[in-house]
């Protein structure tokens, strides 16, 4: 017999077969979240007016997160080892957490609520409300992502963690709120240290120092969830962890090579829908997007071999920063401003050094691998991976979109958008925004701004075929 809620399974993705198996717990994770008959005939809207249902693939995606979030939501009296960790902090550990044993749920919950509760439901406020009541207040530039976390956990929406995880260097918002997560539940916590100190210029260049230090924390971490948890952490589980995501960054790759025809064939929400679920999830998310990928990877092709788009042929391209983690409308103003959208810094298939010496610890390797990467680097080789990025795709311009308050990514700001113009040419517009809360930097605010960037890039894209 349907139940009010398969409609909206339905048109994310679901099985009949799906929903019938899995009622019991649907109907419990709804009923934590306070997801009632009335919210899912507003999310079915949501979903029909703000996403390309058109495609079985992002159908299928946004079943992919709603079967997370229902593992999430669940985790803790299903009896499962839980294990938080932030972003965008390094999410490798989480892999190999959740590679090396049963009856574990290692993700990280605020990403995961904001593609949910955010792009589905349309239901953040509550919990971004709940948050600040909980300890982090408004008006300090602090965090949302961690009063999305903080107020899910107030709220009973969300189970504590047996552990987290998190980066004091890279994320000082998290470690001090991880502290607050310590004394409310008496969560243990891993603070990952390091440093971001490089002299300007280093990049690609680094410390051997460096990477023994951090690579010295992250073994730390692994020897922490063995006592912790009970699991250990092996060199099979890195293979295991390794193979485990292989599969959808080789398909995500593929997309990225599609999107580079003109027109655009997909919209970057979906591309943004596809690229943070790996951060985000290491569950049964990750198998579920990967036959996902397979559906937009055809579906796709089709609309380049008919010639269809998101935006008409010829439009300027643009690299975005990062697309909206919670609110679709933002990529969709974008769009519909004139400006394709096809790729953005985390998915530009900018190539990194090699590596020059040969580390024997899990942690090494992966502290080794983040240094070369260039986010965890220094703020200067976060600058040249942006410039790399868009020296990967050609585009007409960029928009460097920065989290106002997110301190790492702040610094980027106007250093980003000097740089990128006076070693490429491109035009670049800073744009201060939330990719977390739109509550105050929504679609209308920021439309002005948008659009006088996309007619100057149609006037100069007119001008140079004169």
């Amino acid at each position: 017999m349907a139940a009010f809620y398969d409609g909206l399974l339905i048109l994310c993705g679901f099985e009949p077969r799906e929903i019938d198996a899995e009622r019991p717990r649907i109907e419990r994770a709804f009923e934590k979240l306070e997801l009632g008959p009335e919210d899912m005939v507003e999310a079915e809207a949501w979903v029909r007016e703000k996403h390309d249902v058109e495609l079985a693939g992002l159908r299928k995606l946004l079943g992919a997160w709603l079967k997370e979030l229902i593992d999430l939501v669940l985790a803790g009296e299903e009896g499962k080892r839980i294990v938080y960790y932030g972003f965008p902090a390094m999410v490798r550990p989480g892999y190999l957490i959740a590679s090396s044993g049963e009856n574990l749920y290692c993700a990280c919950p605020d990403t995961i609520l904001c593609h949910t509760m955010g792009q589905i439901f349309n239901r953040l406020d509550s919990i971004l409300e709940a948050g600040e009541v909980g300890g982090l207040p408004p008006g300090h530039a602090l965090c949302s992502l961690w009063q999305i976390k903080v107020g899910a956990l107030a709220k009973g929406f969300i189970p504590p963690p047996d552990l987290a995880i998190a980066s004091s260097y890279f994320c000082d918002m998290g470690s001090k709120a991880d502290d607050l997560l310590a004394e409310r539940y008496g969560t243990p916590i891993y603070y990952i240290d390091g440093t971001m100190d490089s002299a300007w210029g280093e990049y690609p260049d680094y410390e051997p120092e460096r990477v023994e230090f951090l690579g010295a924390q992250l073994n730390g971490l692994f020897d922490m969830v063995s006592e912790t948890i009970g699991v250990r952490i092996d060199p099979e589980a890195w293979e295991k962890a390794n193979r485990f995501v292989l599969e959808y960054y080789t398909r995500l790759a593929e997309i990225t090579g599609l999107m580079q025809n003109d027109p655009v064939p997909l919209s970057s929400t979906v591309i943004e829908l596809a690229t943070i679920l790996p951060p985000a999830c290491t569950g049964r998310g990750i198998p579920e997007a990967t036959r996902a990928l397979d559906l937009l990877i055809r579906e796709a092709r089709e609309r380049v071999g008919q010639g269809r788009g998101v935006v008409e042929k010829g439009s300027p391209r643009v690299m975005l920063f990062i697309g909206n983690f919670s609110d679709p409308r933002i990529s969709r103003m974008i769009e519909e401003s004139g400006l394709a959208v096809p790729v953005s810094f985390f998915t530009a298939p900018a190539p990194w050094p090699k590596p020059t010496v040969r580390y024997e610890s899990m942690g090494e390797r992966m502290a080794d691998s983040e240094m070369r990467q260039g986010l965890y680097h220094s703020t200067y080789g976060l600058v040249k991976r942006t410039e790399m990025a868009v020296q990967s795709t050609p585009v007409d311009g960029v928009i460097s979109n920065y989290l106002f308050n997110c301190r790492p990514v702040a610094l980027l700001s106007h250093i980003a958008k000097s740089w990128v113009e006076d070693r490429t040419g491109l035009p670049t517009l800073s744009l201060e925004n939330d990719v977390y809360d739109t509550r105050s930097y929504n679609a209308q605010a920021m439309r002005t701004r948008v659009e006088t960037f996309a007619e100057m890039l149609k006037a100069k894209k007119r001008a140079g075929t004169a």
